[in-house]
């Protein structure tokens, strides 16, 4: 394949790029250390970006309006722990899961009609109700550990046709998400909204309702995450959930999603969500130090920005020189 034809790809399909990277740095792995190249590894690293992939398809409808959700870590938190203290106290799994998985929706649809009603930049708004759920759920459990029955393991270490559930759930979602993304008004509002919020409103679409769902359905996301979440850690822990928000949106910019909105795909995030437990499944096999990840993690999302920032800007160019060419003819 030509290079231009490659680079012309690549910038079309902005998840290319993150998905090659991904094979590069597999075949890296592969031969610094044999035991990578093992399927139990590739179900774990598929396992452990179960949830990360789960909250960034969500999160990719709300970069694609040009917004941003730094809450979803601390939605997955709280609901989580009402998750642990409804069969703590109740017992039923119905009951927990249908509660748990409407309080995550509802928390995510409350960021989104505050971002619309008081037009605060969506950083701010989540910014505080991050804060605000967090220290609700600290306040519910008593910042205490809170196991949950044997049986919840089944959502995040069992198996069905001998695949791991995370994974299925994974799958699941992610068709959902596309189907959404590309055959729904919602997915193509959303983009609409990203590319030009006024030209949005001016062509009459429903600019608040659209934003207020992605956002709920950003939280419904989170709410699933947390369910394996904690289902794999075997039980609430009070420090679940840090963090995990910066990951996700790392995770949106690699697949290719605009920082500013109105260009992205499913499938490039679930892409940058695997990449990046890659990184984390190397420096482990490594044996590196634990305390370089969050270094490297963050040196991955700078990049990530710092690449978005540069296509935005030579995109910007190209479309000034066709303009003016065009005003020269």
């Amino acid at each position: 394949m030509q290079p231009k034809r490659l680079q012309t790809i690549v910038s079309r399909q902005k998840w290319v790029a993150i998905a090659v990277a991904t094979i590069v740095l597999a075949g890296v792995l592969s031969v610094v250390s044999p035991v990578f190249l093992t399927l139990s590894n590739f179900q774990a690293i598929l396992v452990q970006s179960s949830v990360t992939a789960i909250m960034a398809v969500g999160m990719t409808f709300i970069i694609l309006t040009a917004g941003i959700d730094i809450s979803v870590g601390a939605i997955l938190f709280v609901t989580s722990a009402l998750f642990a203290q409804l069969m703590l106290v109740t017992g039923n799994y119905a009951l927990a899961f249908s509660v748990t998985l409407i309080s995550a929706t509802v928390l995510g649809l409350l960021n989104g009609l505050l971002v619309v009603r008081f037009a605060v930049s969506p950083l701010i708004t989540t910014l505080a109700t991050y804060s605000i759920y967090r220290g609700a759920a600290i306040h519910l459990t008593g910042a205490q550990n809170i196991p949950v029955p044997r049986e919840m393991g089944f959502l995040g270490n069992g198996r069905l046709w001998g695949i791991p559930v995370p994974i299925l759930v994974l799958i699941v979602i992610v068709i959902i998400g596309v189907y959404i993304l590309n055959h729904t008004r919602l997915g193509v509002y959303a983009r609409a909204i990203g590319n030009s919020d006024r030209s949005a409103r001016e062509t009459s679409l429903p600019v608040a309702r659209i934003t207020v769902l992605v956002y709920a359905l950003s939280g419904f996301m989170a709410g699933v995450a947390g369910l394996i979440l904690l289902a794999r850690v075997g039980g609430l822990q009070s420090g679940i959930g840090i963090g995990i928000e910066f990951t996700v949106i790392a995770a949106v910019i690699l697949g290719g999603t605009k920082l500013t909105g109105g260009s992205g795909t499913i499938v490039g995030s679930v892409i940058g969500a695997v990449f990046l437990v890659l990184i984390d499944n190397g420096l482990n096999l490594l044996n590196a130090s634990p305390y370089i990840y969050d270094m490297v993690r963050g040196a991955v999302l700078m990049a990530a920005v710092a690449i978005d920032r540069y296509s935005a800007f030579r995109q910007s160019v190209v479309l000034e020189a066709r303009r003016e060419a065009r005003i020269v003819d």
